[in-house]
């Protein structure tokens, strides 16, 4: 066993970082649906790949859920979202990419290697892999689980930490750049004082997301 230092994460808004890493940039966005939080996000201006299209250069999007894929289409508009399960890599288009998102997928996964190595055969080596997923550590998960509740989406089969993503990453020969973490939401004092103690630690966020590169 290991104690690893959790002392070089930084705190960012999310959707700003990924829409500067996106600008003018060709961008692959896997889970690009966001759903069954879908209509929720577009309500609250949280949906991702609005903001990733607002700056891109070029987006295509890529998810497993047709219903909602027909729906933004006919509904918003959003035609650049293509039907695929990320783990086969029949399913992405033959084409290379600056920046692939991968926004809170990878928790979702049966098996985010076959992802990793199916993402290996679109990239370039200036291109960048930015991955987001809950935190192990966060602190609301943690308070919640003290009135025995389990602060999590019924789809997720994992929980990642700094040190398993970098575990992950290195299996699949990506290397980290940096490490980050974030807050999606939250209202009411439960939510501002736990916000407030998070900007000061990172390292207990709801989220964290890497930016890695090919090895």
């Amino acid at each position: 066993m290991i104690a690893n230092k959790l002392s070089n994460i930084e705190f960012v808004n999310r959707i700003s970082l990924i829409q500067n890493i996106c600008k003018d940039r060709t961008v692959l966005h896997l889970g690009a649906t966001d759903a069954p939080e879908t209509k929720n996000a577009i309500e609250n201006a949280r949906f991702l790949h609005q903001h990733i299209n607002s700056v891109a250069k070029k987006v295509v999007g890529i998810d497993i859920d047709i219903d909602m894929i027909d729906w933004l289409s006919h509904n918003h508009g959003y035609n650049n979202i293509l039907y695929g399960n990320i783990e086969k890599l029949q399913d992405y288009p033959q084409e290379k990419f600056d920046v692939i998102i991968a926004g809170e997928i990878f928790e979702h996964l049966s098996n985010p290697g076959k992802a990793l190595e199916s993402i290996r055969s679109f990239v370039n080596s200036s291109t960048k892999l930015v991955i987001t997923v809950p935190n192990a550590y966060s602190i609301k998960g943690f308070l919640r689980s003290l009135i025995k509740y389990e602060l999590i989406h019924p789809d997720h089969t994992l929980h990642h930490s700094p040190h398993t993503l970098k575990a992950l990453l290195e299996r699949h020969r990506f290397s980290i750049i940096n490490y980050f973490s974030y807050v999606n939401s939250g209202k009411g004092i439960f939510a501002s004082v736990t916000n407030s103690f998070i900007r000061s630690n990172p390292q207990v966020a709801e989220g964290i997301g890497v930016i890695c590169e090919p090895k």
